[in-house]
C-alpha cells in the first residue's frame, strides 16, 4: 500500500487561512500525513507550523515538524525549535548550506539533549555525494529524493515501486520515505510530495520515531479500506463534496458532480435526439 504527503512550509502560504484550508482538504482527497517546517537554524520559526500541527491534532490527522539545518551551533538551533513548539518529534532537513556529517550529529544530539527525538531525515542523494559519501547506516528514518517529471495529482504522478530508479539505498541507508515531485497539485498550490510504502499504523510508528513493526491486520485493512471509499467519494462528488469546477456549473453557480454531470449530459443528448427527430 502506497501512502501520500505533502512537504509545506511558509513559502506555500501567504496566511494562516490559506494553511488551514490546504491541510483540510488533505483527508478528503486520499492523504495520509503532512509534513510542515517549523524552523530553520538558530534564527527561523515558520508562522504556519502552529496552526497546522493544532489542526492535525485536533482532527487526528499524522503530521511531523520539520527543521531545516544551518551551520549555526546546533544546541540554539535545537532552541529555536522548542521556541515554535516543534514537538517531541522532529525531521531534519539536510540539505544545502546544512555543513557535513559531523554537523548533522551533532544538530541530532541537541535535540535528543532537549527531549526531542528525530524520527525522520531529509538528506538527499545528491547532497549526500556532496559532502563526501558518508554512512548513513545509522540515520533515523531516512527520506530520499528523486523527481518524476511534469505536474498533477500525486497517485497520478508516484513512479511506482522502482527500486533501481527512485528507491535505491546509499550509504548503508535504504530509505523510508521517497519525495518523488515537487508539483503535486493539491487545491491550487503545487507542492513537495512524498511517498510511503506501507500502512497507516506504520508510517504513524514511523513518525513518532519507533521502529515498524507489521500492522493489526484488522486495522491495516480498515485503513486501506477507509482510503479507497474516501477516494470513491472524492471521484464522485469531488473535492471537499463540492463537486467539479472542471464539469461545469447547474443554474445556482455550483460545481456539479459526476452524477450531475452524467445527468445534464443525457439530457443534452435527449434535447439532441429531439431536435434531430424533429
Amino acid at each position: 500500500m502506497t501512502l501520500y504527503g505533502p512537504d509545506t512550509s511558509n513559502n506555500n502560504f501567504r496566511s494562516s487561512s490559506d494553511a488551514i484550508a490546504f491541510v483540510s482538504q488533505l483527508p478528503g482527497q486520499g492523504f495520509s500525513w503532512i509534513e510542515q517546517k517549523v524552523s530553520e537554524g538558530s534564527y527561523y520559526r515558520d508562522p504556519y507550523w502552529p496552526v497546522i500541527a493544532q489542526w492535525c491534532q485536533q482532527n487526528h490527522f499524522p503530521c511531523i515538524g520539520y527543521h531545516y539545518v544551518t551551520t549555526d551551533a546546533p544546541n540554539a538551533q535545537a532552541q529555536t525549535w522548542l521556541a515554535n513548539n516543534g514537538g517531541p518529534h522532529a525531521m531534519l532537513d539536510f540539505e544545502a548550506n546544512s555543513g557535513d556529517i559531523n554537523n548533522f550529529w551533532a544538530v541530532v544530539n541537541a535535540f535528543n539533549n532537549v527531549g526531542v527525538t528525530i524520527s525522520l531525515s531529509y538528506l538527499p542523494h545528491w547532497y549526500w555525494q556532496q559532502i563526501g559519501s558518508p554512512d548513513l547506516s545509522q540515520v533515523p528514518g531516512l527520506i530520499a529524493s528523486n523527481y518524476v517529471g511534469g505536474t498533477g495529482y500525486a497517485s497520478n504522478l508516484y513512479p511506482g515501486n522502482d527500486n533501481q530508479n527512485y528507491w535505491f539505498a546509499y550509504g548503508g541507508a535504504a530509505p523510508q520515505i521517497l519525495q518523488f515531485t515537487d508539483a503535486a497539485l493539491i487545491g491550487n498550490l503545487a507542492v513537495d510530495c512524498n511517498a510511503f510504502q506501507g500502512t497507516l499504523d506504520q508510517l504513524i510508528t514511523l513518525l513518532q520515531g519507533g521502529t515498524m513493526t507489521a500492522p493489526d491486520p484488522t486495522t491495516a485493512t480498515l485503513n486501506q479500506i477507509l482510503a479507497i471509499v474516501q477516494d470513491i467519494q472524492t471521484q464522485l462528488r469531488g473535492p471537499h463534496l463540492g463537486g467539479w469546477p472542471q464539469l461545469g456549473h447547474n443554474a445556482a453557480g455550483q460545481n456539479l458532480t459526476m452524477v450531475d454531470a452524467v445527468a445534464a449530459l443525457r439530457a443534452d443528448v435527449d434535447a439532441l435526439k429531439a431536435t434531430s427527430t424533429a
